[in-house]
């Protein structure tokens, strides 16, 4: 099959795939997270890390289920798994408009957001597209994951423009509706089930690759847990909190949320050139590169103290964002193969859902102990610094035709 073939045979998966990543778990929960600070502290009078720790409610219902849930989708397929998941992501939104004045109730919502959605995280859409896709599966793993900056540069507006119209009940609300009238009909009809599955795809990827328990014993597995552990950690830190950073250096809500739709054009640049770049050089030096790029972001909001810079740390903060689930879903299938892809995929996105939760709430309560963001900026440059050393270890990739080599890591 020649390139032109693998898309004219699946630019429908992309665009199903696309908008089911820009809606689901890591797309517009996370991106319009930072929307509702504000209004919820003043409506409530909740700190601000109380209010973050919301989304790490939803990410420890990921951390425990995305294991399980790569091993079903393994033997199912992704369009079982990924049109009753939308329908339930909808349902906690919904969940979420009715949670009142009570942090419990908040953070039960969110666990249901976690737990009925649970199978609209990057996991499901990847193992979709890798499966798809051979010769230019970079460039389509990267248009696929367009999909999040598509949810950064249009959630924060449709969120905004709710809140305003119907109170922060109205942005949860806004965002269910979407779901529903968009992206369920896009995956019922873009995804073929498992039985048809050859049909659509005749020359995609045959399931080669290692065992779960064999990748366990590679050294790329850790590099790659850890290594997007540190990154997920600052990334979230710093995209959650943005937009109240910014309003904190006196910049007009609206601004900032403009602010975020430039990092979510960045996302999308990001993923075409990410995805360009990896299949044209080696993931590990694509890696290095794009990390420093986040690094850059944090200093210039660290050596500048008004809102005026704000605009440059975001497009480079959105460039990294382009970055993260590409590598990792490209790594996966590069050091793995797709054997066993939903389950290793799924423990990776265990460390995903562990920083992503993890970063947000670190942050929040730094800033309710100093009034600041100063301590996160400058621990956030740390975080992203280890991630790229981390994952520019990586060594070259194994072939499963034969037993894979165990030089996979450079020293």
């Amino acid at each position: 099959m020649t390139k032109f073939d693998e898309f004219r045979s699946g630019w429908l998966v992309i665009l199903a795939c696309a908008i089911g990543v820009g809606v689901g778990l890591t797309g517009l929960p996370f991106y319009t997270f930072g929307v509702f600070i504000n209004p919820l502290e003043d409506a409530f009078g909740w700190r601000r890390s109380s209010i973050a720790a919301g989304l790490m409610v939803l990410n420890a219902g990921t951390l425990f289920l995305s294991p399980l849930l790569g091993m079903v989708m393994d033997r199912v397929g992704v369009k079982a798994i990924a049109v009753p998941s939308l329908i339930g992501l909808a349902i906690g939104m919904l969940a979420l408009s009715y949670s009142g004045g009570s942090i419990i109730h908040f953070y039960a919502a969110w666990m249901l957001v976690a737990v009925l959605g649970s199978g609209t995280t990057p996991l499901t859409w990847t193992r979709a597209v890798t499966a798809s896709f051979n010769e230019m599966r970079g460039l389509a793993l990267g248009l696929t994951l367009m999909g999040t900056g598509l949810a950064s540069m249009f959630g924060p507006r449709l969120v905004q423009a709710a809140i305003g119209a119907g109170g922060w009940e109205a942005g949860f609300r806004a965002m269910a509706i979407f779901v529903l009238l968009v992206a369920v009909p896009l995956a019922f009809f873009g995804l073929k089930s498992k039985g048809s599955a050859s049909k659509q795809t005749p020359d995609a990827t045959p399931a080669i690759g290692l065992d779960f328990g064999e990748a366990l014993k590679r050294p790329a597995f850790w590099l790659i847990f850890v290594g997007i552990f540190f990154v997920i950690l600052g990334q979230s830190s710093a995209t959650v909190h943005f937009v109240p950073l910014m309003t904190g250096r006196g910049v007009e809500a609206a601004d900032a949320t403009q602010m975020m739709v430039a990092l979510g054009l960045s996302v999308i640049v990001g993923r075409v050139l990410v995805g360009l770049a990896l299949d044209r050089f080696h993931a590990p030096h694509v890696a290095r590169a794009c990390l420093l790029l986040p690094v850059l972001s944090l200093l210039v909001l660290i050596f500048t103290s008004t809102g005026n810079f704000g605009l440059l740390s975001a497009i480079l903060l959105g460039l990294a964002a382009g970055a993260e689930v590409d590598l990792l879903a490209y790594l996966v299938g590069r050091y793995f193969g797709l054997k066993s892809y939903g389950k290793i995929y799924g423990v990776m996105l265990s460390a995903f859902a562990l920083g992503g939760g993890l970063g947000p709430v670190l942050t929040g309560m730094a800033y309710d102990a100093a009034g600041n963001y100063a301590l996160a900026l400058y621990v956030g440059v740390g975080v992203f610094l280890a991630g790229a050393i981390l994952l520019g270890m990586l060594g070259k990739y194994p072939s499963f035709d034969t037993k894979a080599p165990e030089e996979e890591v450079l020293v």
